[in-house]
């Protein structure tokens, strides 16, 4: 379990000085030098509806740990998101399938969904039902590819997430249209309570 690959997805609200200075920069770089093992890729991409959101996405090829010779390391990092943030950052740990979402990020725009799962969702039926709503996006123009999976120990309600890579918005939108995403979308909303649903143009912050 301890060893299982995850996406960290970092939700930041920002303030002011999250445009006007380099801290987050100086935070992705910090993270990128840093003596942590296990870091894959990492990007970043404000929300589209909502600009004032920042997302952050590392890929650990297993969950990060804490240890005395990183705890310097975050306190800075951590110092530096405090002065771009008006609250506290939302941290998520996903085990996507596949895993890395590379090309989920690769695509111009990242559809992101946030959804949290009813409790008495049977999930060995809601497992097929996000894979099928995510298999007939894949033949559909502008679609880069999708991956999905759960929060890892997620405190509370169990959520999931899912990525679509699309070349643009419009193309989503077009989609939905059809008929097979009707079909696969509504067994999906019935198996949730509520979702989040924004867009990313993803930078790469890997180099």
């Amino acid at each position: 379990m301890s060893n299982r690959a995850v996406t960290e997805i970092i939700t930041l609200i920002s303030n002011s000085a999250m445009k006007t200075t380099s801290d987050f920069q100086e935070a992705v770089k910090l993270l990128r030098q840093s003596t942590f093992e296990g870091i894959q890729r990492m990007y970043w991409g404000d929300r589209i509806q909502q600009p004032e959101v920042r997302q952050w996405f590392i890929d650990w090829d297993h969950r990060p740990q804490r240890s005395e010779s990183t705890a310097a390391i975050r306190a800075q990092i951590k110092e530096k998101l405090d002065t771009i943030v008006d609250s506290p950052p939302t941290h998520r740990l996903v085990a996507f399938k596949p895993f890395p979402p590379t090309k989920c990020f690769a695509a111009p725009f990242t559809e992101v969904i946030i959804s949290t799962v009813k409790p008495e969702t049977n999930l060995n039926e809601f497992n097929k039902i996000v894979d099928a709503s995510l298999e007939v996006c894949h033949d559909f123009e502008g679609c880069y590819g999708t991956a999905w999976g759960y929060v890892v120990d997620a405190e509370g309600a169990n959520e999931v997430v899912l990525l679509v890579g699309w070349e643009t918005p419009e193309h989503h939108v077009a989609f939905m249209k059809t008929e097979p995403a009707r079909r696969t979308t509504a067994p999906y909303v019935e198996g949730v309570e509520e979702s989040t649903v924004f867009y990313v143009k993803a930078q790469d912050a890997s180099k």
